[in-house]
């Protein structure tokens, strides 16, 4: 799972149907199908608004003010990890997501296909902006991790975090899993309840 997890946080950080909850924000994507189309509970699932985000940003405006900049752009995040299912029931409903997004104007950034491993990556961009990501990654017949964040991400700020060298310095992803877990309300060695 910290595979899954470091891979939808970094791609989610790095880079008009049903589907789509469009009141307001932009690059809001409504990923319940999906979980609706699995039939399980997420392993985490993540789903923070405005405050949280601030809230969140704070905790790393000590160590790597570029990322704390770039989490305080985030409007909402939305993350679901699944683990020990059977995807198949799910690929369907990415299919139909990826060509709802492809029909609304975003931009499939990222396509990757491995034997069983899919990820997809979309982007919706205003000019100056990039104000909403896709991910989609079902890892073999058994894990699945979809994201959606949305805000005014400034992709300046993103390059030149990046270009410093620097871009995941403070960041130590174990305490970060745990820190999602405690902001959510769970405890990251508990077991998932039904």
């Amino acid at each position: 799972m910290k595979i899954a997890l470091r891979t939808a946080f970094l791609s989610t950080l790095l880079l008009a149907s049903s589907a789509f909850a469009q009141s307001g924000d932009i690059g809001r994507v409504d990923l319940n199908p999906i979980a609706d189309a699995i039939g399980a509970t997420p392993k985490v699932n993540l789903n923070f608004g405005p405050a949280m985000m601030k809230g969140f940003a704070e905790s790393f405006r000590g160590s790597n003010a570029e990322m704390a900049g770039i989490i305080d752009s985030i409007a909402g995040l939305r993350l679901m990890v699944f683990e020990d299912l059977d995807t198949s029931g799910a690929r369907a409903q990415v299919d139909a997501i990826t060509g709802d997004l492809n029909t609304a104007g975003w931009t499939p950034a990222m396509e990757v296909r491995d034997g069983d491993s899919h990820v997809d990556l979309f982007l919706n961009e205003s000019e100056n902006f990039v104000e909403g990501l896709v991910l989609m990654v079902l890892d073999g017949d058994d894990t699945a991790v979809f994201a959606n964040i949305y805000g005014d991400i400034d992709p300046v700020v993103i390059g030149k975090l990046i270009g410093s060298g620097n871009a995941l310095g403070g960041v130590n992803f174990d305490d970060l899993a745990s820190q999602f877990q405690s902001m959510s309300g769970g405890d990251a060695d508990a077991e998932d309840e039904g």
